[in-house]
C-alpha cells in the first residue's frame, strides 16, 4: 500500500472524531452551493487536530457563508461558527478553480504523518467530492499554490488551538 493509502483514512477519522457529517451530505443539502472542507493533522500534537467546513449558500440566501471550525479536545466538541464574506468565499474559489483544483492529485513524495503536518483540503457539491492531501511546509508549484489558497482565502480554518 502507497504512503497515500495510510495518510488518507488518519485525515478523514479526524472530521469523524469530531462527530461532523460527510463533506457530500452537506454538498446535497437544499440552499448549499458547495462545501469546502481543510482537515489539519499536527504531526507533533503542538495543537489540536481540526476541520473546518465552509458552506457556501446559493447567492440569493445571502451575503456571507458560514465556516464551522471544530477541534479535538477542545471546548467540549462544540464547533465555532463563523460568517465569511461572499466575496472572500468567492476568490477562495476562483483560486481553486484557476489551479484545476478537480483534477489535482495529492502532493507526490508525501512523508510519513508522524513527521509532518498535513492538511485534507476537500470541496463537495452534489455529488461531486473531490479531495487533496498535502505537507505544506513541503509543498511545491501547484500544491504550494493551493496552500497559498487555504492561507490567504481561509486563514481562520488554520488557527492553531492547544489544548493542555
Amino acid at each position: 500500500m502507497s504512503i497515500l493509502g495510510y495518510q488518507a483514512p488518519a485525515l478523514r477519522a479526524i472530521a469523524e472524531s469530531l462527530r461532523l457529517p460527510l463533506l457530500a451530505q452537506i454538498a446535497r443539502q437544499p440552499g448549499v452551493a458547495v462545501a469546502y472542507r481543510i482537515t489539519v493533522l499536527y504531526h507533533d500534537g503542538r495543537a489540536s487536530n481540526s476541520a473546518a467546513t465552509l458552506t457556501r449558500l446559493h447567492a440569493a440566501r445571502g451575503e456571507s457563508d458560514v465556516l464551522e471550525l471544530a477541534y479535538s479536545r477542545a471546548w467540549d466538541g462544540k464547533p465555532i461558527m463563523r460568517t465569511i464574506p461572499r466575496a472572500r468565499c468567492d476568490a477562495f474559489a476562483r483560486a481553486l478553480v484557476a489551479l484545476g483544483f478537480d483534477r489535482l492529485p495529492d502532493q507526490p513524495d508525501l512523508p510519513d504523518r508522524s513527521i509532518v503536518d498535513l492538511w485534507l483540503i476537500e470541496r463537495a457539491a452534489g455529488t461531486f467530492v473531490r479531495g487533496v492531501i498535502v505537507a505544506p511546509e513541503l509543498a511545491h508549484n501547484q500544491h504550494a499554490a493551493l496552500v497559498d489558497a487555504v492561507r490567504v482565502g481561509l486563514p481562520e480554518a488554520l488557527r492553531e488551538v492547544s489544548v493542555s
